[in-house]
C-alpha cells in the first residue's frame, strides 16, 4: 500500500507552492457551498482550509496511515469528519455542494472500470448542480516521467525515487532512509511502490460526460500554459 512509510513525510516533501495554487483555485468557487468533500484528502491540509471557509467538510481517504497524519495534526476541528473508504464505494451522509480531488488523485485510479464507478459514485455525492474541482497528470509530467529519477537528501532522510513508463502505466518505486538517532549516524530503510495511470485528457473527458459530469472548465498549471503543455491539468465540472 503507498504511503505506509511516506505519510509523515509527505507535506515537508511537496512544500507549499501546490497548496498555495489550489486555495487560490478554488476561492472563486466556495459561494454558497455548506458542504465540501475532500476526496484523497492525504494528510489534511486542504480539508482543515476548507473547513475555515465551510459549514461542514468530509475529508476521505484509502490510506489509514495518511488519515492518521491528518488528524493527529487536524482531529481538533470540530466540523471535519474523517472517513476511511476506498472511492469506488464512496457514500457520504449528505450530498456535498463541492468536491475536491487534488494532487492526481484519479491518477491512482488504474482502469476504465474503477474510473466509471468512482465518478458514478462522486456524482451520487454531490447535489444536482454542485462543482467537482479537480487535477490529473498533464502532457509534460506524463513526458519527464519516463525513465525519471531524483533524489532529496536532507539529515534526518533521504529519498531516492525512480519512475517507470510503460504505456499509459506509471511505477514509481521509493526508497527511503529515516534517522533513527538524534545524531543521524543510524537510519531505516523503507521502499515503497505507487502506481499510477496517465489519463489522456480526451478520453478523460469523454468519461466525465458519459456519467454526467459537464465540463465547466480545463486548464493547464492553473491558466498558466496550454493543457497539451501541462504538468497538471485542473478541472472545473458540475453535476448535470
Amino acid at each position: 500500500m503507498a504511503y505506509e512509510e511516506l505519510a509523515p513525510f509527505y507535506d515537508e516533501l511537496m512544500g507549499d507552492a501546490l497548496y498555495g495554487a489550489w486555495q487560490q483555485a478554488l476561492a472563486p468557487h466556495l459561494s454558497g457551498v455548506r458542504v465540501a468533500v475532500d476526496l484523497g484528502c492525504g494528510t489534511g491540509r486542504m480539508a482543515a482550509w476548507l473547513a475555515e471557509r465551510v459549514d461542514r467538510v468530509y475529508a476521505v481517504d484509502q490510506s489509514p496511515e495518511m488519515l492518521a497524519v491528518a488528524y493527529d495534526r487536524f482531529g481538533h476541528l470540530p466540523n471535519v469528519r474523517w472517513l476511511e473508504s476506498d472511492l469506488r464505494h464512496l457514500a457520504l451522509p449528505e450530498p456535498a455542494d463541492l468536491a475536491l480531488a487534488s494532487t492526481d488523485v484519479l491518477n491512482y485510479i488504474l482502469t476504465r472500470a474503477a474510473m466509471e464507478r468512482v465518478l458514478q459514485r462522486v456524482l451520487a455525492s454531490v447535489r444536482p448542480g454542485g462543482k467537482w474541482v479537480l487535477d490529473t497528470l498533464g502532457p509534460r509530467r506524463y513526458k519527464e516521467l519516463r525513465e525519471g529519477a531524483w533524489h532529496d537528501v536532507r539529515d534526518h532522510l533521504v529519498i531516492v525515487h525512480h519512475t517507470e513508463v510503460q504505456g499509459e502505466t506509471i511505477v514509481h518505486r521509493v526508497c527511503g532512509f529515516v534517522a533513527i538517532e538524534e545524531n543521524g549516524e543510524i537510519y531505516r530503510r523503507f521502499d515503497e511502490e505507487h502506481v499510477q495511470r496517465y489519463w489522456d485528457p480526451a478520453a478523460l473527458a469523454d468519461l466525465f460526460d458519459r456519467t454526467g459530469w459537464a465540463v465547466v472548465e480545463v486548464q493547464g498549471d492553473f491558466g498558466k500554459c496550454p493543457v497539451d503543455q501541462a504538468d497538471r491539468i485542473v478541472w472545473v465540472l458540475e453535476k448535470r
